[in-house]
């Protein structure tokens, strides 16, 4: 069985945050991936230490590149030419009046770790090559799904590692790449937004591109002849016997590991789907009754259940209503979009949908048309896949750094950061001190810059080896461009959000994400986001406090948070879904859950 909970309340602490309805647990290095290390080697170049390691197992392999000749030593010719796909001189760094610096690995000097100052190359977007691997002259480069950081080039200067890159967003690359031969791209550095976007959303790779399959009961749930929860989860495992055949697949091919989620909009149906409709409906005919349409727009439609269950619930209660009614659902999963096409206008048009119902194949972020009139915008769980920046704090001066994400030849991952930070992330850290201007992020508990300046200091001064950056703070700049095109393109809309306050097993960071993925009926979390690009999910949880003040910043709305219960306890019919013994799973699960509501 996918799924083994003694009780309701383990459910909650141990089930109800993921994705998906298995168990979870965390591999180690090599004794959990059940296969032997290659080959780890440390050595020293002058007064510093490096270390390699390999952990290989047939899990997911990706090919090295084809061995490129050497680059001209002169840098102003150094760029690539995209269009005939060969490699020509990089671009030349800027003067020595860039202030900027960049933070890569641990030097010694003084006696403490200091930060290796040097230029920040250029911003190249467009220039970048995707390389084909030759197993005829190189070995194949295995990937885990317990991946490490990766370092090969440490003998190289670390700035030279850095500036030997163009930098590269992850729309481009998208551009780059086809779905005959989707390269992931090799010799470039991304911001890490960009990096985590590539490997979430890449049309031909991504995450959400691959076998992501959302979990649907055949039929709804009877909770009346339902004893207690513990029996609802049994009966909820029950029902994933029909996937078992696809979740034991065997990972010969890695692009058919399946993926599969379970959001509570389709274990509650119709139920959860109807108490989001009567939140829609009293505050359109509080407020936009009859002078404007109900226009609903929904990002992430899924398997469209959401839809089904509002425009039903709409129809059979308020049919004048119903008439006035158009919803639209922008999904940025083709294959989401493709799988679940005919399936749903096939119902849609059976219970006479087909003319309220548009689907848009795209991102938000790629959202161009103004919608100037009155419209509900419904994100569930969306906001935990938004990209986020990563920012290292100087033990010195508290001063900000921003991450980068270094692929290099062989397709491995390295982190560097810079002072320089981008608009997006520069506007973050503005908008948090206007919001939150009582905000001491020295006392905020688990914050970076929350343990005590002399101590990181010492610690520094103690260890010659470690650097001079704090652990990683992770802030989400995809959300505050969210907010921007709700602002600009929707400037009549009022939204409503939920998902995660809270996520058990996060890598190191503050703020930082959960990265997992499905392999053999079991989820497995790793402890890094830099991952093969594609076969992980990740998600981040959502400071709603937070999140609420910046809306209410960038788009000049009351926003107001409620737990996933009180919402429900509000909006639902609480009898539709309580089992025998008078509990209720609907209400119950879910409590590291919120909403945001305008």
């Amino acid at each position: 069985m996918p799924l083994r909970v003694p009780a309701a309340a383990e459910l909650v602490s141990q089930v109800s945050w993921l994705r998906l309805g298995v168990s979870s647990q965390k591999w180690s290095r090599s004794a959990a991936l059940r296969c032997p290390n290659d080959g780890s080697k440390t050595f020293r170049r002058g007064r510093r230490q490096f270390s390699t390691f390999w952990a290989r197992t047939d899990a997911f392999k990706e090919e090295p590149p084809v061995t490129q000749k050497p680059q001209t030593t002169k840098i102003q010719k150094e760029e690539i030419d995209l269009k005939n796909g060969k490699q020509s001189p990089r671009p030349s760094v800027p003067s020595k009046s860039s202030t900027s610096a960049l933070r890569a690995t641990s030097k010694l000097k003084g006696g403490r770790g200091a930060s290796l100052a040097v230029p920040v190359k250029e911003r190249i977007e467009d220039k970048v090559e995707l390389v084909k691997g030759d197993k005829k002259q190189h070995p194949i480069h295995d990937y885990s799904v317990r991946p490490t950081t990766y370092v090969r080039l440490a003998e190289e200067d670390d700035y030279a590692i850095f500036k030997k890159y163009p930098t590269i967003t992850s729309s481009r690359v998208a551009e780059l790449t086809s779905a005959k031969d989707p390269q992931r791209p090799k010799r470039v550095s991304m911001l890490t937004r960009d990096f985590i976007d590539d490997s979430l959303y890449n049309p031909h790779y991504g995450y959400f591109a691959r076998q992501a399959m959302i979990y649907s009961p055949e039929k709804p749930f009877e909770y009346s002849k339902i004893k207690s929860p513990d029996d609802f989860v049994n009966e909820w495992s029950s029902s994933y016997k029909r996937y078992d055949k696809i979740l034991e697949k065997k990972p010969e091919d890695p692009d058919s590991i399946p993926q599969l989620w379970h959001t509570p909009t389709e274990l509650f149906q119709p139920y959860y789907g109807q108490a989001i409709a009567r939140y829609l409906l009293l505050n359109y005919l509080v407020s936009l009754y009859p002078y404007h349409d109900l226009v609903i727009y929904e990002v992430g439609g899924g398997n469209g259940t959401l839809m089904l269950n509002i425009l039903d619930y709409i129809r059979e209660t308020h049919p004048d209503v119903y008439e006035r009614t158009r919803y639209n659902i922008i999904e940025i999963s083709g294959a989401l979009a493709d799988k679940q096409a005919n399936h749903l206008r096939a119902k849609v048009e059976s219970q006479g949908f087909s003319d309220k119902v548009r689907i848009y194949n795209k991102s938000i972020f790629d959202w161009t048309a103004d919608v100037p009139e009155p419209c509900f915008f419904i994100a569930l769980e969306v906001f935990d896949n938004f990209a986020h920046d990563t920012i290292r704090y100087n033990h010195i001066d508290n001063k900000p750094y921003q991450g980068y994400v270094v692929v290099n030849d062989m397709g491995d991952f390295e982190e560097h950061y810079t002072p320089e930070l981008d608009y997006w992330a520069e506007r973050f850290m503005n908008l948090r001190k206007e919001v939150l201007p009582d905000l001491d992020l020295t006392k905020v508990r688990g914050h970076p810059l929350s343990s005590l300046p002399l101590l990181r200091r010492m610690k520094t001064m103690i260890n010659p080896l470690a650097h001079d950056l704090t652990p990683p703070e992770f802030i989400p700049t995809r959300y505050i461009q969210f907010l921007e095109i709700l602002n600009k393109k929707f400037p009549e809309h009022r939204l409503l959000a939920s998902d995660f306050t809270y996520l058990p097993n996060s890598i190191k960071g503050y703020n930082s994400p959960v990265v997992q993925v499905m392999l053999r009926k079991q989820m497995i979390t790793v402890e890094t986001y830099m991952v093969l690009q594609g076969y992980f999910d990740i998600l981040f949880p959502t400071d709603f406090e937070l999140a609420a003040a910046l809306y209410s910043k960038i788009c000049g709305r009351v926003a107001t948070v409620a737990t996933h219960s009180s919402f429900l306890e509000q909006w639902a019919d609480l009898e539709a879904t309580t089992t025998k013994d008078g509990e209720n799973p609907m209400v119950t699960f879910y409590q590291n859950a919120a909403f945001l509501c305008t």
